[in-house]
């Protein structure tokens, strides 16, 4: 970005060993309440192409692939995307526009286009765009608004608006929102509730509402609900099992399901799942395989699984599937 986004280090992210190596082979356990069936998880992996990162991981769907990005460690902003169908990674490659991110990146797919959102080094916020019919990307602009941040972004889209939502320099915690047939931003405010973070936000639209996560400043993981029948939010509230977490919150839709992942007090990864129907959450369980992480994870649902990457203790960028 030509005011150059200092978005962060490159692709290295990734759970580390849970002795000295993930567990590779598949691992089947039995979840409760909402779901019946045995899952499987593949076991971590390394995401093809040996990308390494410090931090900061994004993914989402597009087009048929789904695009992972990540912080290199010249903290320069790269992309891998996969293709179910030929089973197939692109491999890293710099997103064009030159920019820069020491913490921090977003994506999300809106309005027939792929949305990437980064933490510029001047603290300010940025946004890039990738459009598959022309196979062009926009280059790196500032969110409208005067928006700034030290870390944390979050993006979603939900009820035909891209929400984006970032940790404020004073901690506070602030939304915007974009609309494609107006090509208009809202303007950022504050989430209501008085929410605070030092780090960790995460979005996913789920069952007619928007959910937002934010690490709290006492280390527990708190939600807020947003609901566009009333426009109302619920106001924070401690996501249920007494989790904890440093930094490195992820949520995605699977299965009629919504799944937190989280980076644990010791460095495990651990998954909760809601249920709207049931309006119950499974409880805090550690993702088989092993895996570690000092920051950053990522996830998404894509096909018929749920990708979950995280940054590797070894700063290398790694994948765990789910299968029900």
């Amino acid at each position: 970005m030509k005011k150059r986004l200092a978005l962060s280090t490159v692709v290295m992210l990734f759970l580390v060993l849970a002795s000295s190596a993930f567990t590779f082979a598949p691992t089947t356990q039995t979840t409760g309440s909402s779901v019946s069936a045995a899952v499987r998880w593949s076991g971590w992996s390394e995401v093809s192409g040996k990308g390494l990162t410090y931090s900061a991981l994004a993914t989402t769907n597009y087009n048929g692939r789904d695009y992972v990005f990540a912080r290199g460690t010249d903290n320069k902003i790269y992309v891998n995307s996969f293709n179910a169908t030929s089973g197939k990674w692109s491999g890293w490659s710099e997103v064009p526009g030159g920019g820069r991110t020491y913490s921090a990146l977003a994506t999300t797919n809106y309005a027939g286009k792929l949305y990437v959102f980064a933490h510029g080094t001047d603290n300010k916020i940025y946004l890039n765009r990738f459009n598959a019919i022309s196979n062009t990307w926009s280059g790196w602009s500032v969110v409208p608004g005067g928006g700034r941040t030290y870390s944390a972004l979050a993006a979603t889209t939900y009820e035909s608006n891209m929400y984006i939502f970032v940790r404020g320099t004073d901690n506070k915690i602030y939304g915007d929102r974009f609309n494609a047939t107006s090509s208009k931003w809202s303007g950022w405010s504050e989430v209501p509730g008085g929410g605070r973070t030092y780090s960790a936000l995460a979005a996913n639209n789920y069952a007619g509402k928007l959910y937002l996560f934010a690490h709290g400043t006492d280390n527990k993981i708190y939600v807020d609900r947003f609901n566009a029948t009333n426009g109302k939010w619920s106001g924070w509230s401690e996501v249920p099992g007494g989790g904890r977490t440093y930094s490195a919150l992820a949520a995605t839709t699977y299965e009629s399901n919504m799944y937190i992942f989280v980076r644990g007090t010791d460095n495990k990864i651990y998954v909760d799942r809601f249920n709207a129907t049931s309006s119950k959450w499974s409880g805090w369980s550690e993702v088989p395989g092993g895996g570690r992480t000092y920051s950053a994870l990522a996830a998404s649902s894509y096909v018929d699984k749920l990708y979950v990457f995280a940054h590797g203790t070894d700063n290398k960028i790694y994948l765990n599937t789910l299968h029900i």
